[in-house]
């Protein structure tokens, strides 16, 4: 399917993007039943560099775009998560691959993007988060522990494999990941980086769409505390975490008059403002709202404004079609939430009623559009992050 006809469907299966993952016991069961994925295998990566010629490295997570057809129980099957099979069918993940990293691409970088069987988001959120299922949590974190197993296989294959450069020196990385990813990136980074070798390669890690805590950072002092949130945009190997919404604080602060309550912002969440680089703590508020004016430019690829005239996206060098819009929404960390200004609506075309649902009906919830929103301020931290990384001195 061409690139051009695939939004149509992106339409109906990035509500989705909605649905991740939530505090897994990685580690905790024993899944004999999924096979792992083999990394070697070429076919096994969405993005895997012919030439990588370039000095730094992206390691990229998708979010979700599986949720199984099948009514998912107490007892953890294969329909828990996304096959080999169908991922390499699936068209919105080479959609969600570049649409997000592009962001990446003007820094110089080599972009590498696993498959991996992802686990269907919509039954791990209600099992583990909302709890409208919590007889399925233990078949839910079977699931992730499926996708987990399946990120740090692909990792631990780049890194003896794919991150070297002419010398046989490894080159600095990017850790970046949205959403069902960037909750995988976590645990990839809570579990693997005690090791002082990597965090010294580390540029950064976007953990975008998904929450860090302060739980977390207390539960890996040798990982996750070293690593630190980023408070600075040139701060290198630190951590980047935001959810934008309209609301400030946790998940169970956003209304949804359909089920309840709706988002992904956890308690005690730090949150990391894409238009001012400041980073607040848990419960803290950022002094000042940035102004709209501090957005350097939205960029919607097709598919992701549906109820917009659809003549409004034009072709880029990519071979994707795109919207821009400059200065589109200021923000506000507030109570680990990336608040977008509520009393500026979404100007046209791109306001929340062109938006895919659900965030076309619930007002107030952003998520699907992390990167969207910010995406110029995102590339351009990119660039600044990797220029101050090159400019620190090596022993």
């Amino acid at each position: 399917m061409s690139k051009q006809g695939v939004w149509a469907r992106v339409t109906v299966l990035l509500i989705v993007l909605a649905l991740m993952m939530v505090g897994c016991s990685c580690g905790r069961f024993s899944v004999s039943t999924a096979t792992p994925t083999d990394y070697s295998q070429a076919q096994n990566w969405v993005m895997l560099p012919k030439d990588a010629s370039q000095s730094v490295d992206v390691f990229f997570l998708y979010p979700t775009t599986y949720a199984s057809k099948q009514t998912l129980t107490s007892t953890w099957t294969p329909d828990w998560n996304q096959a080999p099979a169908h991922a390499f069918a699936d068209p919105v993940i080479p959609w969600q691959v570049s649409s997000k990293t592009g962001v990446f691409t003007k820094a110089g970088t080599n972009i590498y993007v696993p498959y991996y069987q992802q686990s269907s988001g919509i039954d791990v959120l209600n099992a583990l988060l909302w709890q409208s299922t919590p007889q399925n949590a233990n078949a839910a974190n079977q699931a992730m522990q499926v996708a987990y197993n399946d990120v740090a296989s692909a990792f631990d294959y780049y890194l003896a494999h794919y991150n070297k450069d002419t010398y046989g020196t490894a080159r600095p990385f990017i850790l970046a990941a949205h959403s069902q990813g960037s909750n995988l990136l976590l645990y990839l980074l809570q579990r693997k980086f005690s090791d002082p070798a990597l965090r010294k390669l580390l540029v950064a890690a976007y953990v975008i769409g998904w929450s860090i805590t302060s739980d977390d950072m207390r539960s890996y002092p040798d990982s996750l505390q070293l690593l630190g949130i980023c408070a600075a945009k040139e701060q290198t190997g630190c951590m980047v975490t935001y959810n934008t919404q309209q609301t400030p604080g946790d998940w169970s602060q956003v209304p949804d008059s359909s089920r309840g309550k709706m988002g992904l912002v956890k308690k005690n969440a730090y949150s990391v403002n894409p238009l001012t680089w400041t980073s607040t703590g848990p419960g803290a508020i950022e002094p000042a709202a940035a102004p709209a004016t501090a957005n350097l430019g939205a960029v919607f690829y097709k598919g992701s404004l549906p109820g917009a005239n659809q003549g409004i996206f034009t072709l880029n060098q990519a071979g994707d079609y795109t919207y821009e819009m400059n200065n589109y929404t200021g923000a506000q960390s507030n109570n680990g939430a990336l608040v977008i200004n509520p009393a500026a609506p979404l100007p046209a075309p791109a306001t929340y009623q062109n938006l895919l649902p659900p965030y076309n009906t619930l007002p107030g919830w952003y998520h699907g559009y992390d990167y969207t929103f910010f995406y110029r301020n995102l590339e351009q931290n990119v660039i600044d992050r990797v220029m101050a990384y090159k400019a620190q001195p090596r022993p």
